[in-house]
């Protein structure tokens, strides 16, 4: 089974997620993929977050999350800069297949149809740690 892992950016009141839009459905997922051979499940996490987002992560820190086997969840703080869409997502995105990095204020997250439900778990995690 190959771990995912995952960024959950908390910033100013908003959330990183990465919109999608694929067989006419819509919803949100995290920033986060697979974890490479040779590769840490934080470095994966940096190294996903930076590819989907163009953002630069540091202090990864795991957050407990057990709904979900098959991914790790890390609070992760981000400096400044745009959004820009990078790595195998880019070569995937069409019309029909649409990847948008993007902020969501906390106050609109259950709007959004963010999957999985670890996800979901995670994002609560990291709103408690920073006082949200």
């Amino acid at each position: 089974m190959r771990i995912r892992a995952a960024a959950v950016v908390v910033r100013d009141g908003s959330v990183l997620v990465i919109g999608r839009r694929t067989s006419g459905r819509e919803y949100a997922v995290l920033p986060g993929g697979g974890v490479e051979r040779g590769e840490s499940v934080q470095e994966a996490c940096l190294r996903e977050l930076q590819e989907e987002t163009g953002l630069i992560g540091r202090d990864p820190q795991e957050l407990e999350i057990r709904s979900d086997p098959a991914a790790r969840y890390f609070a992760v703080t981000v400096a400044d800069g745009p959004l820009r869409l990078g790595g195998p997502e880019v070569e995937r995105s069409s019309d029909e297949n649409v990847y948008t990095p993007r902020w969501v204020e906390i106050a609109q997250l259950a709007d959004i149809g963010l999957v999985p439900e670890g996800a979901v778990v995670a994002v609560t995690a990291a709103l408690r740690r920073h006082g949200a």
